[in-house]
């Protein structure tokens, strides 16, 4: 597989730290962002943000940035669906921007676990649970992913459901490093960052 697109998806409320951009927001001394961008940076193509706010900063870094459009308000499928929309290649890696420190071979080990499994969809597994806005899926899926909006559908993954999904065991990886939603995950993401001697723990 080719490098595949990747849509940083940045569209969330972030209700459960007050309302802020989450990915703009400074981590141990840098913008969550750029901790996203620089651990996709060597697996992706064109790389695109689905963002419904602060879209000139998103910009500024020199990235396609797309909002939810008519979906607006219909949660993160919106924004993959905008993602896919402005894509370009064949398949398209799909990561939350609140995740601290992913995997640099996340798209390799997800387009593994697909291909063992002649799979439409591969996610992954954070050990405890699916990561369902970490995935690598084909921009062909698009069309039947706005029908699914169009009809009500709003939940990731009642969608993968209707295709041939798979997961991927990132079990070895740090749980916190998927995503930071409250002020505890936040404030452990900025321990373990500091601290380079534990940040698989």
């Amino acid at each position: 597989m080719t490098r595949p697109d990747t849509v940083i998806l940045c569209g969330g409320a972030g209700q459960r730290l007050g309302g802020v951009d989450k990915p703009l927001e400074m981590l141990a001394g840098r913008p969550l962002f750029e901790r996203v961008l620089e651990r996709v940076a060597a697996q992706a193509g064109s790389i695109i943000v689905s963002a419904n706010r602060h879209a000139a900063q998103y910009a500024a870094y020199g990235l396609t940035v797309v909002d939810d459009g008519r979906h607006a308000g219909c949660g993160p499928l919106a924004g993959i669906a905008a993602g896919l929309a402005a894509a370009t290649s064949e398949w398209v890696l799909l990561v939350p921007g609140d995740a601290p420190l992913l995997p640099d071979d996340l798209a390799a080990r997800l387009d593994d676990a697909r291909t063992r499994a002649n799979a439409e969809i591969a996610y992954a597994d954070d050990g405890h649970g699916p990561q369902p806005l970490c995935c690598l899926l084909p921009r062909a899926l698009l069309a039947d992913l706005v029908a699914y909006l169009d009809t009500g559908g709003r939940t990731p993954r009642d969608w993968y459901a209707r295709h041939r999904a798979v997961s991927a065991n990132f079990a070895e990886w740090p749980r916190w490093a998927w995503s930071v939603n409250t002020p505890e995950e936040w404030q452990h993401a900025e321990l373990r960052l500091s601290d380079t001697l534990s940040i698989t723990e």
